[in-house]
């Protein structure tokens, strides 16, 4: 990897790492629905003013049932999960969770493109799991109802981002990404919409400043600027090597919350981010074993 796309890809997991605390910031005030829906509509505008710059065409007529699949299952409801998460566990739980992705894309991609699952593969899923174990039950945090449900809301997150993953494979190979970043934000909007406006009443009391900013820079920095630089990596450096900087989204989660929110960074916090980015560097360099041939048997 090229100096430069080294430091694209420091900048990029720098940018998602923030997110989390930001989450943590504007959720508590905004509430998680309307902090989620600005983040997607400040995000589309971006986004679309960026594909607009480059040319792309969006295809709505064609496209629109990939940018509603891809908009719920990639930012609507993990972006939900998370930000609801946000008022109950730390951003290095939060980050912890989101790096599980990659293991839950190996389980769909067995699930609905027929990959069979590896040793390997069945392992690190295994592993993912005992690495939250870890985290959960010696991290800082007391471990009550409402800290397991926002674990599980996280977990369900990145499960979330593993079917999107799979089903981008399967519906969005003649799609720009560009094309399918804007559109599955702006559909993804359309979605929330319903589901924030009855909080608006609640924000305009209660909101300030800082919950304001930190909804501005989740939509245009951590969202439009982050997938227009993690596309740029991804066409110059390949998908592998871009999906790195998810190894290093929990580092940069737990140092910001540590410097800007006093969030405490304890052993088992370490342990079990240690053994969940373990778990992931399994899936993502174990291949899956072909399909099987139906009407084929074994010698």
């Amino acid at each position: 990897m090229s100096s430069s796309n080294i430091a694209r890809l420091l900048l990029l997991a720098a940018i998602w790492g923030t997110s989390f605390m930001l989450m943590r910031i504007a959720a508590p005030v905004l509430g998680p629905m309307l902090t989620t829906f600005g983040r997607t509509s400040l995000a589309t505008l971006a986004l679309l003013a960026f594909a607009r710059s480059r040319g792309v065409p969006l295809q709505w007529r064609r496209n629109w049932l990939p940018y509603l699949v891809i908009g719920i299952a990639n930012t609507a409801l993990p972006f939900s999960l998370f930000a609801w998460s946000a008022l109950y566990i730390p951003s290095s739980y939060m980050a912890t969770m989101n790096s599980l992705a990659p293991v839950f894309t190996a389980l769909f991609g067995f699930l609905l493109l027929g990959e069979r699952l590896t040793a390997i593969r069945m392992a690190s899923f295994v592993l993912g799991l005992f690495g939250v174990g870890v985290l959960v039950g010696i991290g800082p945090m007391r471990v009550d109802a409402m800290v397991i449900l926002a674990v599980l809301a996280g977990m369900g997150a990145a499960l979330s981002y593993g079917f999107a993953a799979t089903f981008t494979r399967m519906r969005g190979g003649g799609i720009s990404p560009i094309a399918i970043a804007a559109g599955s934000q702006f559909a993804a909007s359309l979605c929330l919409l319903p589901l924030a406006l009855p909080g608006l009443p609640h924000a305009l009391q209660a909101g300030t400043l800082a919950s304001l900013l930190a909804v501005l820079v989740l939509g245009v920095v951590c969202t439009g600027l982050a997938y227009a630089l993690f596309f740029q990596l991804i066409s110059t450096e390949g998908a592998t090597r871009a999906i790195t900087v998810t190894f290093l989204i929990p580092v940069f989660a737990s140092l910001w919350a540590w410097l800007l929110l006093d969030e405490p960074v304890t052993v088992g916090t370490v342990a079990g981010i240690a053994i969940v980015l373990l778990a992931t560097a399994t899936a993502l360099r174990a291949k899956p074993a072909p399909p099987r041939v139906p009407g084929k048997t074994s010698a």
